[in-house]
């Protein structure tokens, strides 16, 4: 990346006086050379959260021996600086208005709170919102479907605008959506029987299909025009998505019951990372991954870790900030909480 830099802006090596780091916390204990290996099993301690001020030939980097590596602070194992880096840019300490942030992905990073108090928790949502064990599922690469929606039948669009390759975690959120609106499902995530299809119109059932003993759905049929394959939606994909929308939806509850108030009192939710820039909020709000009491008060903000980090790059202060920031955050452990395994089965429900 160094290098990469270095020969786009026409400079050396050598003028790059600073760089700053966020990742969550086992990433940048890989970074440091830190054994990490005790984050994975309870009680999930790391060897350290702080912040770290680091010479550059430390880590290896070819940049100017003089300068300095700043390494994020983190929370805990599953709350990492990138966590952090989000807060500061979104800047939800420091203001009067409750606001909830949600960082999606295999691990849904979730703060709730204001400039008086922050809780955090991260819920195991599993791989399916980026694209993972999901049958024809794709990272959001070009040529993934990513936005799904019925009009007549179904219409969709791929990244970039070429031929579809598969789905990526945005696309699935539409096509679930459409699919709970339209009866294709129930709310338990079932496809219907086919004596219960009657309502459904001609074109909608002609893409469920049948194999042996499993049940799909059709989202974009091979024609070598706009895809060269079949792409389906299959009974265990939503499963898959049922599972890592009930993980953020109950980890989102247990922070509101954690703080003493409701769903309504929150006044803004923040949406960052990659999936969660490109997530339709209505689709999401549909298959229950956002309450549906936050309708109208939810706002995509992008890679909001990396805008961190920029701040931290630029200002001495920013830097100070990551650094209260991390001590006022309050982290709640979800795998020790019988409120989250109540919420989480309640919340499997479409």
């Amino acid at each position: 990346m160094i290098d990469c830099f270095t020969k786009n802006n026409g400079i050396s090596c050598k003028d790059i006086y600073e760089a700053v780091f966020v990742g969550n916390t086992t990433m940048l204990h890989f970074l440091l050379g830190l054994p990490a290996k005790n984050i994975a099993s309870s009680p999930f301690i790391p060897v350290t959260t702080a912040m770290h001020i680091i010479k550059p030939d430390d880590l290896g980097l070819g940049m100017n021996s003089g300068g300095r590596a700043v390494v994020f602070p983190s929370v805990a194992a599953y709350i990492g600086a990138d966590t952090v880096s989000a807060v500061l840019t979104s800047g939800i300490h420091e203001k009067d208005e409750i606001t909830l942030l949600i960082d999606l992905g295999t691990n849904g990073e979730i703060v709730l709170g204001c400039k008086n108090w922050l809780l955090s928790c991260s819920a195991a949502a599993g791989p399916a919102f980026e694209g993972a064990n999901i049958q024809y599922g794709v990272a959001g690469v070009r040529g993934a479907i990513d936005k799904v929606e019925l009009d007549g039948d179904i219409k969709y669009s791929t990244i970039g605008g070429g031929k579809a390759i598969g789905i990526c975690g945005s696309g699935l959120v539409d096509a679930v959506s459409v699919m709970i609106s339209s009866g294709i499902i129930d709310e338990t995530g079932r496809f219907l029987e086919k004596e219960e299809q009657k309502n459904l119109s001609p074109k909608l059932r002609n893409r469920i299909v049948y194999t042996e003993g499993s049940v799909s759905f059709l989202i974009a049929a091979a024609d070598g025009d706009r895809s060269d394959t079949d792409i389906f939606i299959t009974q265990k994909d939503i499963r898959e998505l049922q599972s890592a929308k009930a993980a953020i939806a109950a980890g989102v509850k247990v922070l509101v019951k954690n703080a003493g108030i409701s769903v309504n009192d929150i006044d803004r939710v923040f949406l960052a990372g990659g999936f969660g820039s490109f997530i339709n909020i209505e689709s999401a709000i549909k298959i229950g991954l956002i309450p549906e009491g936050l309708k109208g008060k939810v706002q995509s903000i992008g890679n909001a870790a990396g805008a961190g980090a920029v701040e931290g790059l630029l200002s001495s202060d920013a830097l100070i900030k990551a650094s209260e920031i991390k001590n006022r955050i309050k982290y709640v452990e979800l795998s020790a909480s019988k409120d989250f395994m109540d919420e989480y089965i309640n919340c499997m429900m479409f």
